[in-house]
């Protein structure tokens, strides 16, 4: 298909996958291979938001600023899960797969999940695709065709919350938050997003 212009429209939703701290980042025309493993299906919106405002510095002098920094920075993504195994609801809670156990309840086989999550997260890395193996589902804003955002290492941050209702099925919100990857890069500490553009 040929280009389109830069700022054609992002269209389609991303599949989300996650792996150890320190995985290989797949190319954007190979699948996720390795340890990489898919969330989970999602609705609604997804977020991708960086953050960092800047600080005015001033003087007495002047009644306009001087010059800005950027005294702090983030990037995370937000979404709603809805794949609802014990696994997934592990992790955007911000724990292990292995914190699942598997027991019995009388004479049933269960799989059990603690409400009590600890002190240290658990980290990961993610990895958010759009397009790649679904032609109706093209994120690059160059043509009909793939892109991904990596995140190198981050956790899960926030109270997730479980709401049922007679008409609705059940769904997690989760926020993904990035953390200083000091093995990357100058400036790809956090990850990046990458597009095909030809």
């Amino acid at each position: 298909m040929a280009s389109q212009t830069p700022y054609a429209r992002l269209v389609g939703t991303w599949q989300f996958w996650l792996a150890p701290v320190g995985e290989a980042k797949p190319s954007l025309d190979a699948a996720p291979a390795g340890n990489w493993v898919a969330l989970g299906h999602t609705e609604g919106e997804q977020m991708y938001r960086i953050t960092g405002r800047l600080t005015a510095l001033r003087d007495n002098h002047s009644t306009g600023p001087r010059k800005h920094i950027r005294p702090e920075e983030g990037c995370n993504v937000q979404a709603r899960l809805v794949h609802l195994t014990l696994e997934d609801r592990a992790k955007v809670r911000s724990m292990a797969t292995s914190d699942v156990s598997t027991t019995t309840s009388g004479a049933l086989n269960v799989k059990r999940l603690p409400n009590k999550r600890g002190y240290i997260p658990t980290r990961y890395a993610l990895l958010a695709r759009g397009g790649a193996l679904e032609p109706s589902n093209s994120m690059s804003p160059y043509g009909a065709w793939p892109a991904q955002l990596w995140i190198p290492q981050g956790v899960f941050d926030g109270e997730p919350e479980e709401a049922y209702a007679a008409d609705g099925s059940p769904a997690i919100q989760f926020q993904f938050v990035a953390e200083v990857d000091s093995t990357q890069s100058a400036g790809n500490e956090f990850g990046y997003l990458e597009v095909q553009s030809s």
